[in-house]
């Protein structure tokens, strides 16, 4: 095998000079990328970022209607970690999106791209009146006529054909293809800038819509620990992003003041309603006291009276706080058994003092309003319910938080009679201590006391009722706008960044390319490459051919390509050491390398140089020397080795001085046997003698074995390498029949060097071997025959 049989090499040096050389290819690449490039900048649709920053304040910093009284109405338990998701709820988003409009989309067509339109105070709104069919993904196009029609053209469902609606005015509906559509006028509006241009409406689907900027809206807190949230979102038309931004900012600050505002609603309800029955109480008591006015004349109490009306007061007073707290357990057990959570509020709010009652309750609304969020999605059709594990554990929470509560309740109520009846028993002892009285008195008292007891009931509760009223009045959000909306600069597309990448590009697709083709490029370039793939010395080098003569060295002595075959005769005797008759041998690895002509150069340099010289055709399949020295094939090797010919018959006299030709003769059927005949070696051995080079020019080494044949009569053996025509396993096939002994003295000649510059190495030899590596630089073009070892190139 070669020395480097294996693995890829790139010589960077030749590719280097590809870029050099080609590079007028370089800069129309550069150029296309660049157009390329102003291309995408010019018509890629431009992303604004628009960024918000707000704030969510901790319950005791919002104090509201604190300065009157500590308000048990706000809830002080916030669960900060749901706010994120609370933000990007689609029901939330669902209405911010339908309340500015954006379920219906508005496009201006251009020569090129359609971009999206955005005019708050777009002159014309369109209403989805509903149908059979749904309205949503239709597109339309729209155009004003005058101030009061306008045209509508829509595509049917093969979005082939279409059907216009022509001069139809603001406020018609208009019924298409199952469902119908108004379009309407805005009050007080101009169409100067829109009329007869053409818009495509879009009607959008709220859901998606809400999904879409659920995904394309990133809330996060500024860092941890912080109450700030960043809010941030990207889209084609940065004012729409930013009247979004606004109006999802106002939406979650109603969203907060309605969640605190639900407990005070629930609340005064309640207490709604137990005035109602205390005031029904309270006039009764009135219209007694009245009467027994115009009946009786009052006199003063005495002491004793006093104490024990009194004393029978405040046990009334208790009894009707057992009888309101046993009201509110009512109240709520009813709710919970027919699970409607929404009108649980803690018995704080009306007044009741029950702290594990208070706490259960108030887990239970936090919880409550977290499954209602998810459930509130669910209806929208985002997930399935059973598959949230979040989901089922905090229901299966309010479920043991009921069980709790039912079971504190119970408890408390039977407290609640154990108490119940001692006031009772303290009220009899009472009611018998007055019943000593005198009739009158104790008649006066009993309605007093019944009075008296209503009335502060009903200041209690009307106090609670109105206290509840301004903690509804007065709440405010717990949501503040640190930083509004704004937008900042496109993000995409990144016109330096584009421009960068495209001229980067440009210059290395030139590169890769060239880098490409000398990866697949398996043709030998340079003397560097001869020395890696194989072990034979380099004798020289010969520069192209630009003349269609393959004799050269005759036609023009003082040409450079004649100076080089002069180089490689001296270079010949360093092999040989300069003996007289010597036979040399020149051969390639396949046709077209120039076999033939450099046996005919190299032996008309001997020839000139007053050497009697023979040229022997031993290329018996395909012999052609003859025919450029311009004489005959019809006698020559394979008759003499035939015995069908002497030496001087096949022996012929060429117009060069000193130089003979043995040509090939006509094709045998046997060529490989004839030269292995004995009378083979008999003729060598008597050309030695007769001649003082003999040039033996023969067939290619991959396709037939005779040059091994006829190596063993040769001093040295020419194996000629052409410049990007030899193949480098050529070449490793050499140095195989190199390392074994099959080819003994043999060197490269290098052959039509038509490239130079960086990593052809042609500055270590070039002009040492007759000046042709630098000179006779040309562009290849078809000879008459493209296979001729007599390649004629310019």
């Amino acid at each position: 095998m070669g020395k480097d049989s294996a693995g890829i090499q790139i010589n960077f040096k030749r590719v280097i000079a590809g870029l050099i050389r080609f590079w007028y290819l370089i800069l129309l690449s550069l150029l296309a990328a660049l157009v390329t490039a102003y291309l995408i900048n010019r018509y890629t649709t431009r992303i604004y970022p628009v960024k918000a920053s707000i704030i969510i304040k901790e319950n005791d910093e919002n104090v509201g209607a604190k300065f009157l009284y500590d308000n048990e109405l706000l809830n002080p338990y916030r669960n900060f970690f749901n706010e994120i998701y609370i933000m990007k709820s689609y029901p939330l988003l669902q209405e911010v999106l339908e309340s500015l409009g954006f379920d219906v989309s508005i496009f201006r067509e251009g020569e090129i791209l359609t971009s999206e339109y955005y005019d708050p105070d777009f002159p014309v709104e369109f209403h989805n009146l509903g149908g059979t069919k749904s309205l949503y993904g239709t597109s339309f196009y729209f155009r004003i006529i005058d101030e009061r029609s306008f045209s509508l053209q829509y595509a049917t469902d093969d979005q082939v054909t279409g059907k216009n609606f022509q001069n139809l005015q603001f406020g018609d509906s208009v019924r298409i293809n199952g469902f119908t559509i108004q379009v309407s006028r805005k009050p007080g509006t101009s169409f100067d800038e829109v009329k007869g241009r053409t818009f495509t409406v879009r009607f959008n689907n709220p859901l998606n819509l809400a999904k879409q900027y659920s995904q394309r809206l990133s809330a996060k807190w500024a860092q941890p620990g912080a109450a700030v949230v960043d809010l941030e979102i990207t889209g084609p038309v940065a004012q729409k992003e930013i009247d979004f931004l606004n109006r999802f900012i106002e939406r979650y600050q109603h969203y907060d003041v309605e969640k605190k505002n639900r407990a005070a609603t629930m609340a005064m309800s309640f207490l709604d309603d137990q005035l109602v029955l205390i005031g029904d109480s309270l006039k009764l008591y009135e219209d007694q006291v009245e009467n027994f006015k115009k009946r009786n004349i009052t006199t003063n109490l005495e002491g004793e009276t006093d104490r024990l009306f009194q004393k029978l007061q405040g046990y009334e007073e208790q009894k009707f706080q057992y009888k309101l707290v046993e009201n509110y357990y009512g109240y709520i057990t009813r709710l919970l058994k027919s699970d409607k959570y929404d009108g649980v509020f803690t018995p704080s709010s009306v007044g009741i003092t029950d702290d594990i009652v208070a706490s259960l309750i108030s887990e239970l609304i936090a919880l409550q309003a977290e499954v209602s969020l998810y459930k509130s999605n669910k209806v929208m059709g985002v997930e399935k319910l059973m598959d949230n594990p979040r989901l089922v554990a905090k229901e299966q929470r309010i479920r043991f938080l009921k069980e709790d509560i039912q079971k504190t309740i119970e408890n408390s109520r039977k407290t609640q009679q154990i108490n119940m009846q001692f006031i009772g028993d303290q009220i009899k002892l009472v009611e018998e201590q007055l019943g000593k009285l005198p009739r009158t008195e104790r008649e006066l008292i009993a309605i007093q006391r019944n009075y008296s007891l209503k009335e502060n009931l009903f200041v209690i509760l009307l106090q609670k009722r109105t206290e509840a009223g301004l903690s509804k009045a007065s709440t405010t959000s717990d949501i503040v706008v640190v930083n509004p909306p704004m937008a900042a600069g496109a993000i995409t597309p990144k016109v330096l960044q584009n421009f960068m990448v495209a001229g980067a590009l440009g210059l290395l697709l030139p590169f890769l390319a060239l880098v490409l083709r000398e990866v697949i490029n398996d043709r030998i370039q340079s003397k560097d490459d001869i020395e890696k793939f194989t072990n034979v010395p380099v004798i020289g080098g010969v520069g192209h051919n630009v003349s269609m003569d393959p004799l050269i060295v005759f036609r023009k002595p003082r040409s450079a390509m004649s100076e080089s075959f002069r180089a490689l005769r001296s270079n010949l005797n360093y092999f040989t050491g300069n003996k007289e008759h010597q036979v040399f041998m020149v051969t390639s690895s396949i046709p077209g390398e120039g076999k033939s002509f450099t046996t005919l150069n190299i032996a008309t340099v001997l020839a000139m140089a007053g050497k009697r010289t023979l040229i022997l055709g031993a290329d018996l399949r395909k012999p052609k020397l003859y025919d450029d020295l311009n004489l005959h094939n019809t006698v020559g090797l394979s008759q003499y080795l035939s015995g069908m010919a002497s030496l001087d018959d096949v022996t012929q006299v060429s117009e060069i001085e000193n130089l003979f030709l043995i040509a090939g003769g006509p094709m045998p059927p046997n060529p490989s046997e004839l030269l292995l005949r004995p009378v083979m070696r008999q003729l060598m051995e008597h050309l030695r003698e007769r001649y003082d080079f003999v040039v033996i020019d023969t067939p290619p080494l991959t396709f037939v074995t005779d040059a091994f044949v006829l190596s063993a009569y040769a001093d040295h053996t020419l194996f000629v390498v052409r410049q990007d025509f030899t193949p480098q396993a050529a070449l490793q096939h050499l140095d195989d029949f190199y390392t074994t002994g099959k080819l003994d003295n043999i060197s490269v000649l290098f052959n039509d060097l038509r490239k130079s510059g960086l990593g052809y190495g042609y500055g270590g030899y070039g002009y040492g071997y007759g000046y042709g590596y630098g000179y006779s630089y040309g562009y290849r073009t078809k000879n008459k025959n493209e296979n001729s070892d007599y390649y004629s190139e310019s």
